[in-house]
């Protein structure tokens, strides 16, 4: 088990998203702690960018917006994403995000596997 216990963003450096949109900087991925815990990051999708539908059969998401505007579509239904914004995504969910503002979309998350 990896001991990361602190860490800036200068640390790390940033991935492409698994959906090929955006970047994350992940402080915590999948055998990091001895938790649920799938991944925890910081996330950054540019103007025009969005991750199309999708759903994780076995993980619940947290998201948490810092700066930027969006759309969060979660079955069927669309939230819209703003600074200080928590959105929750249960396991088994089809959900899509994308930026509708002119500034970044910027959040932390976490993944966190139910079975």
């Amino acid at each position: 088990m990896n001991q990361k216990l602190c860490q800036s963003l200068d640390d790390i450096i940033p991935v492409a998203t698994a959906h090929k949109q955006g970047e994350k900087f992940v402080f915590l991925k999948q055998g990091d702690t001895a938790t649920a815990i799938t991944q925890f990051a910081f996330g950054k999708f540019l103007p025009g960018e969005e991750c199309a539908a999708h759903l994780h059969p076995t993980m619940e998401e947290c998201f948490y917006f810092i700066d930027g505007e969006g759309e969060y579509t979660v079955n069927d239904v669309v939230y819209i994403i703003k600074p200080e914004c928590f959105l929750r995504i249960p396991a088994n969910t089809l959900h899509a995000l994308k930026v509708t503002g002119n500034q970044p979309l910027t959040f932390v998350y976490f993944g966190a596997a139910i079975k």
